[in-house]
């Protein structure tokens, strides 16, 4: 099992994801989290939110009443202005496009990237009228 990125949206105190695993994102996220630094934009790793991971990798329980990690996330968890999401994400894309940016080492994972922002950037695009925040979890 590998660890990925889900998109996430906040609408009415409820978290929606896309359950879409993207390990691209996730794999490359301190390269991204460069080029949003260098863009004067939101840190990319500062809105990856690892509830998720950090429940099912310890021995914690969730709180009473709770039935599940998005809703820890939900109350808890880093997110970044839904209204703000899609601008954010069209900004990084356009970067890495414009500036044929290689991913990895070995190979370039340059088209998997822009497949994975494209497909994140639609999601939040879809949920925009009703969202009121975004982030991505870290999901194991």
């Amino acid at each position: 099992m590998s660890t990925v990125l889900w998109a996430n949206v906040l609408e009415g105190g409820n978290v929606r994801s896309d359950q879409v695993d993207r390990y691209a994102l996730y794999k490359h996220g301190e390269k991204l989290d460069s080029i949003t630094r260098s863009l004067g934009l939101p840190s990319f790793l500062g809105i990856c939110d690892t509830t998720d991971a950090r429940f099912n990798t310890s021995d914690d329980d969730l709180p009473p009443g709770v039935e599940s990690t998005s809703e820890v996330m939900a109350r808890e968890g880093v997110w970044m202005d839904a209204a703000s999401a899609a601008g954010y994400l069209g900004k990084i894309l356009a970067h890495v496009r414009e500036q044929k940016t290689r991913f990895g080492l070995l190979s370039n994972q340059h088209d998997e990237v822009v497949q994975e922002l494209t497909e994140v950037s639609e999601f939040v695009t879809q949920h925009a009228g009703a969202a009121e925040k975004f982030n991505f979890s870290v999901v194991m």
